[in-house]
């Protein structure tokens, strides 16, 4: 039955609403939590770690706990806790994690694909739960256009890391120096194995070649962790020198993220991407 001022044949071709799905939709999420699994046991081994160390720092478990979620930084949370004294040298633990945690501008700038068309709180949410591991467990993905992957890998992440934290600080000194156990070396490994999955070929070689080279030479030459970032900026310079237009993202997923039509993960919902057609002409 047409309602009033529709015509019969507009009623009978009138194209059919699919099924919307957030920004955030749940199996997305559901997906992102279970690709971080194999991250478990080394997430938790330094977590625990960090709540031991929190302890003889004299830290209280709620501090601990607040930080993790405020900061949500492994490494930087470790310069910070160690760094921790009666009187807290304040602008040198600022320093010290800001040029540790510079490398998530380069992380964010990666993951544009993921947040194109989005909404600035959708934007800001995300990439609050981003952390070294489920970003390159994300960047491994073929479809990127949904961010509750990469936020479900977060939260999952967020509460195994908070739960070694809070079973190191109860243990107190009773987990030994990880390097006893070569465990400061699992993260290290989980990252060696993951770069298989992000190769594309051999458009990544020379970006990979530079970024290698950087880190070397910069270990050598530069204090701290300047080394890292001395990588990754001869990595992303030589990507960008090396850039061509046949290089871009055109797959079907990155064009609905940037245009705002139809398609799985896409800002609009999900269609089967069939064009409507006018009717009644």
């Amino acid at each position: 039955m047409s309602r009033p001022g529709q015509t019969e044949n507009q009623t009978e071709h009138a194209p059919e609403k699919s099924p919307q799905t957030g920004h955030f939709d749940a199996d997305t999420i559901r997906r992102g939590a279970i690709a971080c699994l194999p991250l478990l046991p080394s997430t938790i081994i330094f977590g625990a770690v960090l709540g031991v160390l929190s302890a003889q720092r004299g830290l209280s478990l709620s501090e601990l706990l607040f930080m993790s979620l405020a900061v949500f930084a492994g490494s930087a949370q470790f310069v910070s806790v160690d760094l921790w004294r009666e009187t807290i040298p304040s602008a040198t633990i600022i320093i010290a994690t800001a040029v540790i945690n510079m490398r998530y501008v380069l992380i964010g700038a990666s993951l544009r694909p993921v947040f194109r068309g989005r909404p600035l709180w959708v934007k800001v949410s995300g990439m609050h739960m981003v952390a070294d591991e489920n970003w390159a467990v994300t960047m491994t993905q073929k479809d990127l256009a949904n961010p509750g992957f990469l936020l479900g890998g977060g939260i999952f992440l967020g509460v195994v890391w908070a739960t070694g934290n809070t079973v190191g600080y109860l243990l107190g000194g009773g987990i030994p120096d990880p390097e006893v156990y070569a465990l400061d070396f699992a993260f290290t490994a989980v990252f060696a194995a993951l770069t298989i999955g992000m190769w594309k070929g051999r458009v990544d070689l020379l970006p990979w070649i530079a970024a290698a080279t950087g880190s070397i030479i910069g270990h050598f030459v530069l204090p701290g962790t300047w080394s890292i970032l001395a990588g990754a900026g001869a990595g992303v310079l030589v990507a960008a020198l090396t850039w061509r237009e046949d290089m871009d993202d055109d797959s079907l997923e990155a064009e609905c993220a940037v245009e705002g039509r139809e398609a799985y993960g896409a800002p609009e919902g999900i269609t089967d991407a069939t064009p409507v057609t006018e009717t009644g002409k």
